[in-house]
């Protein structure tokens, strides 16, 4: 069903010229309200991802899901029947989300789009005064992510991201014993993500219309005019660069955004990328076989991808693992382990300056057993709502995060070393290289002036 007709530009006008009492007004539930006042949330997005976070998000008892919004009616559909079925009240449906932030029984939005359209939707509902919580990576671009940044400081509105690794104890330990210093001086830190899919990968098949059930025009949203593919679509979009960033940006932010956490870091200082499609048989344009290296101040990273082997790293198809002088830590979400390394004289060494005492290391083994961090992730978005408190994963921090992603694949695109400023969020006397810090969304689907 459609609401008002209100179009993007129109409504991002109109909310920045709407007073700081009526767009910018605090959700009910900001409102000085008890604890079990009800939280009025909207989805946007009802597909795979979305309907994972309605599994930790329904069953709260004070959050009632009031609207539904997705380009594809079967989706929309069949979330709202689940919610009905849980809540027991059947949610506005609809192909567009305008119409949702023009609601006054709604407190905030859940975001679960494909990538590229993630930043569009969260800047217009905090400018509607609707707090947001969206999923990674922040933003197709740089660019979208800054201001999505910007809307959330111009409006005050709670702005958290789907990172939710930051909310398992697990991963908050494993950071406090890197930032110990237990592991001695940390040097050297590898990501990476293995598996095996070659070579048909998803496949080749030819263009035609899009289903019926669909509003492939609006599921396109800021990316460029493209004919309907089953690869481009659901799920898969994720391996276009005209949506998403390939599993750099998919399973990478997840893994670098817990490196730049254990630094204390905002970004690398250069970027270098090789890579290409070298074992899967499909269309897709992102890389199936991926390396980063990232330089920080005295710790370098490498993001390592491939597609073609399932050759497991240390006994995992992914992990993320720092290396230290005095010991590693490996960790990912099924737990984390502390191994001591020890001192060794190389035999050369000893040739031609003699035996010498090596240095003992006090580190002891530990390990933890990994804690799925999505519902104290959720808990801490609504109870953000209530204080006004930034969450575990502000805007900015995740920002800061998928920035790794969108910067390993400009190196791959361009083939070269890139200088990067952390300060400025630009590239180094490189005009190539900062044009690809944005992109001209299509007409009708501009962000909205935040100047």
């Amino acid at each position: 069903m459609e609401g008002p007709k209100v179009t993007r530009r129109s409504f991002g006008e109109g909310a920045l010229a709407a007073s700081a009492a009526t767009a910018f007004a605090m959700p009910a539930i900001a409102r000085g309200g008890s604890a079990a006042e009800r939280v009025r949330l909207g989805i946007i997005g009802a597909g795979s991802r979305g309907n994972q976070l309605l599994d930790t998000f329904l069953p709260i008892e004070e959050v009632d899901l009031v609207a539904v919004a997705d380009v594809d009616d079967h989706h929309a559909g069949k979330t709202a029947e689940r919610v009905q079925k849980t809540k027991g009240h059947m949610p506005w449906t609809g192909r567009d989300y305008l119409p949702m932030l023009e609601r006054k029984d709604l407190d905030g939005v859940i975001i679960a789009t494909p990538d590229h359209w993630h930043a569009l939707p969260a800047i217009q509902a905090v400018l509607a005064g609707k707090d947001v919580y969206v999923e990674k990576p922040v933003g197709h671009n740089v660019a979208e992510g800054q201001a999505m940044i910007k809307a959330a400081r111009k409006t005050q509105r709670i702005m958290a991201v789907g990172t939710q690794q930051r909310s398992s104890s697990h991963f908050q330990k494993a950071v406090e014993i890197v930032r110990s210093g237990k592991l001695g001086k940390v040097f050297w830190i590898q990501t990476w993500n293995y598996e095996n899919i070659s070579p048909v990968g998803m496949g080749t098949y030819p263009d035609g219309e899009a289903p019926s059930h669909v509003d492939y025009d609006r599921w396109l949203g800021p990316a460029p005019s493209k004919a309907f593919n089953p690869n481009r679509f659901h799920l898969l979009f994720r391996w276009f660069f005209d949506y998403a960033g390939g599993m750099m940006s998919d399973w990478g932010v997840h893994l670098n955004d817990i490196v730049l956490w254990a630094l204390d870091a905002k970004g690398p200082n250069s970027i270098y990328a090789a890579g290409g499609i070298r074992t899967t048989d499909d269309n897709r344009d992102t890389p199936d076989t991926l390396q980063v290296i990232y330089e920080f101040p005295g710790c370098t990273l490498t993001y390592s991808m491939r597609k073609g082997n399932g050759l497991k790293f240390n006994g995992h198809d992914y992990r993320i693992l720092f290396c230290g002088t005095d010991g590693s830590l490996m960790l990912d979400r099924s737990g984390f382990e502390v191994i001591p390394d020890h001192v060794v004289l190389p035999y050369g060494i000893k040739l031609v300056h003699g035996k010498r005492d090596l240095r003992k290391i006090e580190l002891k083994p530990e390990s933890e057993k990994g804690v799925d961090g999505q519902p104290a992730h959720v808990a801490n978005f609504l109870e953000c709502m209530k204080t006004r408190a930034r969450p575990t994963c502000d805007i900015e921090i995740a920002h800061r995060s998928t920035n790794t992603c969108h910067l390993g694949n400009i190196a791959y695109k361009l083939g070269r070393k890139l200088e990067w400023d952390v300060a400025t969020e630009t590239f180094k006397n490189d005009s190539e290289a900062n044009a690809l810090l944005s992109r001209e969304p299509r007409k009708g689907f501009e962000l909205p002036n935040l100047a």
